[in-house]
């Protein structure tokens, strides 16, 4: 009989074990069989309150650092589900509540409102995901050494099981938001295509609107873009209009914002009105991260709040269509430069047509001339006009300004002289009517500096009016310098009251004249230094003996010298005049 009754509790408890191993590789083989988060705390629960013999039963699961969001409970009122607790300094072990210092672990008051007594932490890897919590109806006890280990691996199946399903949940959710965004990504792709190919700006702001009707799902919006330092509403469809108020207030906005959801204190003075006109989100278009434009929307059809995703998508979109729109202006700008720059290239060619193709042979004399532009066209002036086999006019000006409106001048100026030239008429008197016809036709603030003289061959008499043009250099051959400053007033500002002055040179033989526009002594280097005039003497002092295109030349270079460094500022004209017999 003692070895019966001795054997016979043998027997039970390894048929216990038994069916608790059973028990274990069950429990694990259904929760590792599924990835519903949602059915292993059920059937979590259901196993260990059995076990337990509770009737009450609840599962909390850590979603941010020692924060607790409640996922299921048996027994408790559902009220508990998702919220959120914050749990510090939790041992990992059984806890059973009427054992333990509520002081150190105040949290446990929780627990005790819900009529909760043993609480098990889910372990996974040495961390805690979670804890349950159960009404054993031994909660006055403590559980048996066995059945401690037990709930223990349970609970750690469990945990396990519950941080693989978190981990696949959250795959999917990656994946889900990853299939979103490729999705998006090729919408944008698109319609990026579509936007390219439109160069009308009207066209792409309703393909912009299509788009976002069409993906968001709204039928109240406004779009706005800068213009000349402004916001301006381009398209709009909304309750009410948009006042100028609100179009300061655009540009001032950096982030996609939700208008009733904004906290910030300069949104807030805005908040009712955009309500009231029915805008509820507001998207900046930026280009280097400065706002150029605005999307305004209402919303959505389907009622849903704006997401971040939805913000984001929006934001995309329009700077999409921002880009396209900068595109477009840039090419349709790029078309009118060009084609302004054929006009200059006509007008070059036009203007290259007005001074001397050739300059004619002077008896007894050598003559040369240059032309050098800043721009494509200029406003500096000469000419060589033959008006006998033994009387030349020599003319050189420099309209005041640049570019266009100098060539549109000067080319007036060379019509005039032209015209006047075969009267016959003294050099003073010719003057005074160009300054007259030019005085007439031009608006204030243009003028002209001309210096112009009739040269006798035969004699070697030139006799001259300089009108404010920079007083050319007569260097005569045995070193005596002149400078040539006989005339009147600038061309263009006024009507002549006192009458030019004719002034008279003689040029024998090795003398040279040398006419030049402000574009040659001005001449700037790298340090804001001018050529000078001193230094155009010195260079044709140095080169007297060597003919005239050569002392032309060797200026030229001594100018273009000076200034490598630099862009060229001013036209360049020169007239060499050399007596050689």
């Amino acid at each position: 009989m003692t070895i019966l009754s001795s054997s016979s509790p043998s027997k039970q408890s390894v048929s216990e074990s038994a069916f608790d191993l059973d028990s274990l590789f069950e429990f694990s083989t259904v929760v590792n069989a599924s990835l519903d988060i949602k059915f292993i705390f059920n059937h979590f629960l259901l196993t260990l309150m059995g076990k337990l013999l509770s009737l009450r039963g609840i599962v909390l699961l850590e979603r941010k650092p020692n924060v607790f969001r409640v996922e299921n409970v048996k027994g408790l009122s559902t009220d508990l589900l998702e919220k959120e607790f914050k749990f510090k300094t939790i041992p990992k072990r059984h806890i059973y509540l009427n054992r333990e210092d509520h002081c150190k672990m105040p949290w446990l008051k929780y627990f005790k409102s819900w009529g909760i007594q043993l609480i098990i932490p889910l372990i996974s890897q040495d961390h805690i995901v979670g804890l349950a919590g159960f009404l054993p109806n031994t909660s006055k006890k403590r559980l048996s050494e066995k059945k401690t280990t037990y709930i223990k691996s349970i609970s750690n199946i469990a945990a396990v099981a519950i941080e693989k399903g978190l981990f696949i949940a959250e795959l999917a959710q990656v994946n889900r938001q990853l299939d979103r965004k490729i999705q998006e990504l090729n919408t944008l792709f698109e319609l990026g295509k579509e936007f390219n190919a439109v160069l009308d700006p009207d066209r792409l702001v309703k393909l912009l609107i299509f788009s976002v009707m069409g993906q968001i799902g709204v039928n109240r919006y406004a779009i706005c873009f800068v213009k000349d330092g402004k916001m301006n509403v381009v398209s709009a469809k909304l309750d009410r209009k948009i006042n100028d108020d609100l179009c300061l207030y655009f540009p001032t906005i950096s982030a996609p914002l939700l208008v009733d959801e904004s906290t910030h204190k300069k949104d807030l003075r805005w908040q009712k009105q955009l309500h009231n006109i029915g805008i509820r989100a507001l998207i900046p278009l930026q280009l280097q991260n400065q706002t150029k434009g605005l999307l305004a929307l209402g919303e959505k059809l389907n009622g849903e709040a704006y997401s971040k995703k939805d913000l984001e998508f929006l934001s995309s979109l329009g700077n999409l269509a921002l880009i396209s729109l900068e595109n477009a202006r840039l090419f349709r700008e790029a078309i009118e430069k060009q084609r302004l720059e054929d006009e200059l290239l006509i007008a070059k060619e036009i203007q290259k047509g007005l001074l001397p193709a050739a300059l004619p042979a002077i008896p007894n004399f050598e003559i040369a001339a240059s032309n050098i532009s800043s721009k494509q066209v200029g406003g500096d002036y000469y000419d060589v006009i033959n008006l006998s086999p033994q009387h030349f006019v020599i003319a050189i000006g420099d309209v005041s300004g640049k570019g266009t409106p100098a060539s549109l001048l000067m080319a007036n100026l060379q019509a005039t002289i032209r015209a006047l030239v075969p009267l016959g008429l003294s050099l003073s008197e010719l003057t005074k009517r160009v300054n007259n016809l030019i005085n007439e036709n031009t608006t204030s603030g243009r003028f002209i500096t001309f210096f112009w003289g009739i040269l006798h061959s035969d004699t070697k008499i030139l006799k001259y009016v300089n009108a404010g043009h920079n007083p050319p250099f007569l260097i005569h051959l045995d070193g005596r310098i002149e400078r040539l400053d006989k005339g009147g007033i600038i061309l263009g500002i006024m009507k002549t009251i006192v009458p030019y002055i004719e002034g008279e040179v003689i040029l024998e033989k090795g003398d040279v004249l040398v006419c030049f526009t402000d574009g040659v002594s001005e001449a700037m280097n790298a340090v804001n230094e001018e050529l000078g005039e001193d230094r155009i003497r010195e260079i044709t002092e140095s080169v007297m003996m060597e003919p005239a295109h050569i002392i032309l030349s060797k200026i030229v270079d001594a100018v273009k010298e000076h200034s490598k460094d630099t862009s060229q500022s001013d036209d360049i004209t020169l007239v060499v005049l050399k007596s050689v017999a």
